[in-house]
């Protein structure tokens, strides 16, 4: 099994959290990593997609710098792979009033979101519209032609009209895969600040 790591990554360099945690995950597999640094997300995504097919690599795995990493990461993740083909860890969003928020839920509707209520689970669970920071299997990103992110903008171009992670999604599930997250493993969001001008 073969890892393309596509990390998300369009500053010149990344805070001490994301090093440290990345450097301590544990791998037993071949790995290629690579950076995408354009400045729009759409094209970012999109450039690791691009990428990882072109590599002879069997798993995608999507990684944001504004992210920590558990040191088991790969070990738990990448044998789910080949039994579900879309699976991810769990990941708390950056901090809101009422603290931090899983990003699972449950329908997607243009920007309409439900959210899914984990409080009873564990494990591995299928959830509808996850993160898209998951690990993929080569054979589902093959079905899904490309541009495989895009965006959409409002009529009056103040606002975009669709959720660029939740679409990609849905075009998963209409290649015929559930998206899958063990809730055992969990992937923390992080206040990133860059400020401009930095190397």
């Amino acid at each position: 099994m073969k890892l393309f790591l596509g990390i998300c990554n369009s500053q010149h360099h990344v805070p001490s959290k994301f090093f440290w945690s990345f450097i301590h995950i544990r791998n037993p597999y071949p790995v290629t990593a690579y950076r995408s640094g354009h400045p729009w997300d759409v094209v970012r995504n999109n450039r690791i997609i691009a990428n990882f097919l072109k590599s002879d690599c069997d798993v995608m795995i999507k990684m944001d710098i504004d992210q920590e990493y558990p040191p088991d990461f790969l070990e738990k993740l990448v044998p789910l792979v080949e039994q579900h083909k879309v699976v991810g860890p769990l990941i708390y969003d950056r901090h809101e009033v009422n603290g931090y928020m899983p990003l699972l839920f449950e329908s997607y509707n243009g920007l309409i979101l439900k959210k899914m209520d984990i409080s009873q689970m564990s494990g591995v669970v299928n959830v509808p519209f996850p993160h898209t920071n998951l690990l993929y299997h080569r054979e589902v990103l093959e079905k899904i032609p490309m541009p495989w992110y895009e965006a959409y903008q409002r009529a009056d171009g103040l606002e975009r009209e669709n959720h660029v992670d939740l679409d990609f999604i849905s075009k998963i599930h209409k290649a015929g895969y559930d998206t899958y997250v063990d809730l055992d493993t969990v992937v923390g969001h992080m206040e990133v600040r860059f400020q401009y001008g930095d190397n």
